[in-house]
């Protein structure tokens, strides 16, 4: 409590004192009065003998005095309990009060959530260590930020993320040192400042550390999570003096961490801040590419090996900008995936697609199956998923001959919802193809529980064939086991006659690469499959 409010209740409490001993005054006059005006009258009614009036007057003296006795007894007693009841109840004000400022400053300086350090708060820590520092030594601040936490809120919603949260919270406090800060700044990034940095070889040993005893499988609601975190870090003062470069250099370092494919530790180089401006003008680069439908579409026609028969084409994205020319997928499909503009991008893409079928059928070719790419994002989303489902909706064409292809990583996160989707996908008619087959660790298990038509065999497989004797006898063994199966089996990256005779030799049904001829316009290809 303030001076100011304490010199207010003081000035109340002496004004309350005053008005309680005036209160008592008036009482005991107006009693005093009351009681000789009647007590005579009734005296003077009832007796006319002088001397026992004159006795009378004694004894009724004697009675007032006993009288205003207990009459000051009730008042003063009344009022000192009132003084007592005020006292306790300011008290009880002032430890309220007391709570209440207590419960401003948490909430001011601590997460909600999980009780750790705020954004302030850390700020607050990390400008007293740069102020009592003066040289003595080095600190690190890092940033962390969970890999693919979206995914958690989009499956089994915000609850569980927060459940999430804490779980990452309470295993960070488990992996620093009591004079180490842990914070969250927001969302799903954290920051740590690290006290007493030896050297940078110690603190990339440490973080590391840190990441992978953090990078485990994390269960809940019967559902599991692989966890991985990024990591960018800055020392004081090598790479940076105050705490806004500090900040800006971790955060800095931990971008790149997640640009290098995540997973990872990174500790801040001046070379960064290049990258990152880069990647902040391609943002803006392809947000302008959207919005001027600068993205179109090509085709690779896939062959039926065995014949020579064109019987498919796969859609692939390029990026025609005035200036730079072609752009192609591998230069920025990543990044919006990153940041979101993967949904529109795909939705274009998707609807120039269909356009194309539409024209397949239009002019006889309906057997002509076409192959669309979707990312995991849109699996995994309810929004993105369901506005696929309008697309496909408000096109009048034959899903029989759409193939829809996913990769490992769309169904990783969460098998069950995956299957659910690629159901609703087969109920349309359409077919699911899992592309670059045999670049995970649990194709098998995907095998049997995704309802998949078509596998789609990985170019580095093929590439090895046939001087690669272990890929070329998982090619035949995949085929086999395809064949068991019921799946059709595509093989990617055919470029030379040797590979196509090996895989028509081992009766793999079907081929696409270079060997066959580039990518092609809509137009382009559509004019070779009306040569053939």
């Amino acid at each position: 409590m303030n001076l100011k409010n304490k010199k207010l209740i003081f000035k109340n409490k002496k004004l309350n004192n005053s008005n309680e001993a005036l209160i008592i005054v008036v009482k005991y006059g107006v009693f005093g009065v009351l009681w000789i005006m009647l007590s005579d009258n009734i005296i003077e009614i009832f007796l006319d003998n002088l001397d026992a009036y004159k006795n009378l007057q004694t004894y009724k003296g004697w009675a007032f005095v006993f009288l205003t006795m207990i009459l000051f007894y009730y008042l003063i007693n009344n009022r000192d309990n009132r003084i007592l009841n005020f006292s306790k109840n300011e008290i009880k004000t002032n430890e309220e009060l007391n709570l209440y400022e207590e419960k401003l400053k948490h909430m001011a300086f601590y997460d909600s959530l999980t009780n750790l350090p705020n954004r302030a708060m850390f700020i607050n820590e990390a400008k007293n260590l740069i102020d009592n520092n003066l040289g003595k030594s080095k600190f690190a601040m890092a940033y962390l930020d969970i890999d693919n936490f979206k995914y958690i809120n989009d499956t089994l919603g915000h609850h569980v993320g927060n459940e999430f949260l804490i779980h990452i919270s309470n295993a960070l406090l488990d992996e620093v040192n009591d004079s180490d800060v842990v914070a969250r700044l927001g969302g799903d990034e954290f920051a740590i400042l690290l006290n007493n940095v030896d050297s940078e070889e110690s603190l990339m040993q440490n973080l590391n550390k840190i990441k992978e005893n953090i990078s485990v499988t994390w269960d809940s609601h019967d559902h599991q999570f692989f966890i991985t975190i990024s990591i960018g870090a800055a020392i004081f003062p090598d790479q940076g003096s105050d705490i806004t470069t500090l900040l800006k250099n971790s955060d800095i370092a931990m971008y790149v961490a997640k640009n290098e494919g995540k997973n990872k530790v990174m500790l801040y180089k001046e070379s960064f801040e290049e990258n990152t401006r880069n990647h902040i003008n391609m943002v803006n680069k392809l947000q302008k590419g959207l919005e001027n439908n600068e993205f179109t579409i090509n085709c690779q026609n896939q062959y039926e090996i065995s014949t020579g028969k064109i019987v498919g084409m796969e859609i692939l994205v390029r990026w025609v900008h005035p200036l730079e020319g072609i752009i192609y997928p591998e230069e920025f499909i990543y990044l919006a995936e990153e940041t979101g503009q993967i949904y529109i991008l795909e939705q274009q893409i998707i609807n120039l697609a269909l356009a194309q079928k539409m024209k397949l059928e239009e002019e006889g070719f309906n057997n002509i199956k076409l192959s669309i790419n979707i990312s995991s994002k849109t699996l995994i989303s309810d929004l993105q998923f369901s506005n696929l489902e309008k697309i496909f909706s408000s096109f009048d064409v034959d899903y029989s001959n759409i193939v829809i292809e996913i990769t490992e990583t769309a169904v990783l996160s969460n098998l069950e919802l995956a299957v659910e989707r690629l159901n609703i996908l087969k109920s349309k008619g359409v077919k699911i193809a899992l592309d670059d087959f045999g670049t995970g660790y649990s194709s098998i298990t995907y095998l049997k529980n995704l309802p998949i038509d078509i596998i789609k065999l990985d170019r580095s497989y093929i590439n090895s064939i046939p001087n690669d004797a272990v890929n070329t006898a998982i090619v035949k063994n995949v085929l086999n086991l395809a064949k068991d199966l019921n799946f059709i089996v595509i093989a990617e990256g055919i470029e030379t006659n040797e590979q196509l005779n090996y895989l028509r030799n081992i009766n793999c049904q079907i081929g696409q690469g270079y060997y066959f001829g580039m990518p092609l316009s809509t137009e382009d290809s559509l004019s070779i499959i009306r040569m053939i």
